[in-house]
C-alpha cells in the first residue's frame, strides 16, 4: 500500500473514532435541572437535559404525558415510550430529552425509588433529591397546588395511621 493511502485510511479511522465518542458522551453529559431552573433562565433551551421533580397529571393515551413539578414551577413533558412500571401519580421522575423553551420531549424516562428502595449504588446519583421525596405540607405552597390538591393528598406517614391504636396497648416486655 502507499504511505499516503495507509495515511489517509488512519485518518479517516481517527476521525470516525472521535465522531463516535462526542455522540456516545452527549447523552452522559446532560445536567440535572427541575422546573425552577427551566422556568428562570432560557439556558437550557434546546439542550438535552435531565428534568427531575414529582409527576403529576400523569396520561397515557397514545404517547405519555405530565407534569414535573418542583417547590416553585410546573412543566409539561412528553415521552413516546412504554410507561415504566413503577410509574404513578406523586413518583420523583427523572426525564431525559429536549427541552424546547416551553416542554420537554423525553427520550429516556426514570422514576426513583421509594425511601428505603435505594439500589446498593445510590452513592452513584448525580441527582440532588436522591430519591427523597417531599412531604405534602412542601407543597402547599406550590403556585399550582389547587390544579394538583387531588393528587397530591399523598402524605408520607398516612401509612402508619393504622398502626396508632396500637400506641396504648401495653408492651409485651412490661409485664415481665
Amino acid at each position: 500500500m502507499d504511505r499516503r493511502v495507509k495515511v489517509l485510511v488512519g485518518g479517516v479511522g481517527i476521525v470516525v473514532l472521535l465522531a463516535v465518542l462526542v455522540t456516545t458522551t452527549m447523552g452522559s453529559s446532560a445536567e440535572f435541572v427541575e422546573p425552577t431552573d427551566l422556568a428562570e433562565t432560557d439556558d437550557h433551551d434546546g439542550d438535552f437535559v435531565k428534568l427531575e421533580g414529582r409527576a403529576v397529571d400523569l396520561a397515557n393515551d397514545d404517547e405519555i404525558t405530565f407534569d414535573v413539578i418542583d417547590e416553585n414551577h410546573t412543566k409539561p413533558v412528553t415521552y413516546d415510550g412504554e410507561m415504566p412500571e413503577t410509574m404513578s401519580e406523586g413518583r420523583i421522575v427523572v426525564a431525559e430529552g429536549v427541552y424546547d423553551g416551553e416542554e420537554l420531549t423525553a427520550d429516556e424516562l426514570t422514576v426513583r425509588a421509594h425511601e428505603g428502595e435505594h439500589p446498593d449504588d445510590a452513592g452513584a446519583n448525580e441527582s440532588e433529591h436522591d430519591g427523597e421525596m417531599l412531604s405534602f405540607e412542601e407543597y402547599e405552597d406550590h403556585p399550582d397546588y389547587d390544579e394538583y390538591e387531588d393528587q397530591l393528598e399523598y402524605d408520607e406517614y398516612d401509612e402508619y395511621d393504622e398502626y396508632d391504636e396500637y400506641d396504648d396497648a401495653p408492651d409485651d416486655d412490661a409485664a415481665d
